[in-house]
């Protein structure tokens, strides 16, 4: 089971890396996207019988699963899965900072970890919310949701490996150097998407693709019929 979560873990890595580097609505994005999702759901899986408890395994299949199924469902819709999601990162989010006010002897920087990640999970839930009740999302607002959620997984991943191979870390190299590292990616995807022109970029560039144009003109077609 070990080695099953320590592979899985190491091609979540991967794909994950693969996804933030090739070009974004491309094939190889999408395949790395794929492949980095179906990493994750055997690295959580196994990673609940090794920590105790499901709660941080859950953490992380959250935001995996989220930023995989918002861009598989079409703009401006909702079902079930969103809200089930959403009760589901309720109930972490209230485990999180149930654990945080009531355990006892563990590090002020446990502490600290655990409570951003509560806090995290409920600002999740309240976006989760108000997705809803507009019925979804659409544009660079879905896109966006869709970056910060992946690479909100993937920073879980990063941080379960610094955290155990920060013994084998050179001197002058910080142990979290990718932590921080995934969090600046995070931030810049996210101001990228919603604060540039990136997203119109990239509407304008796969709506020029031939793939693009036979999906518009079967579209065209169906309707005729």
């Amino acid at each position: 089971m070990l080695t099953v979560h320590i592979v899985a873990g190491a091609f979540l890595l991967l794909f994950g890396i693969g996804a933030l580097s090739f070009a974004k609505g491309k094939a190889k994005h999408r395949w790395s996207g794929n492949l980095f999702f179906l990493s994750m759901l055997i690295m959580t899986g196994t990673a609940a019988f090794f920590n105790g408890g499901a709660t941080m395994a859950l953490l992380t299949f959250y935001y995996g699963a989220t930023a995989w199924a918002v861009v598989l469902r079409k703009e401006n819709s909702v079902g079930i899965f969103e809200v089930l999601s959403m009760c589901l990162i309720i109930y972490v989010s209230f485990s999180l900072f149930r654990f945080v006010y009531t355990a006892v002897d563990i590090p002020q920087t446990f502490i600290t970890i655990f409570t951003i990640h509560a806090s995290v999970a409920a600002l999740s839930a309240c976006l989760d919310l108000k997705m809803l009740l507009g019925g979804g999302l659409s544009g660079k607002h879905r896109i966006a949701r869709h970056t910060w959620r992946a690479c909100y997984a993937l920073l879980g991943a990063v941080m379960s490996f610094s955290a155990n191979t920060s013994d084998s870390w050179p001197d002058f190299i910080d142990s979290d150097a990718l932590i921080y590292l995934t969090i600046g990616i995070l931030f810049y995807w996210l101001i990228r998407v919603l604060f540039t022109g990136w997203y119109n970029q990239l509407i304008h560039r796969i709506g020029d693709s031939l793939l693009a144009r036979k999906v518009v003109d079967a579209k065209r077609l169906l309707n005729e019929k």
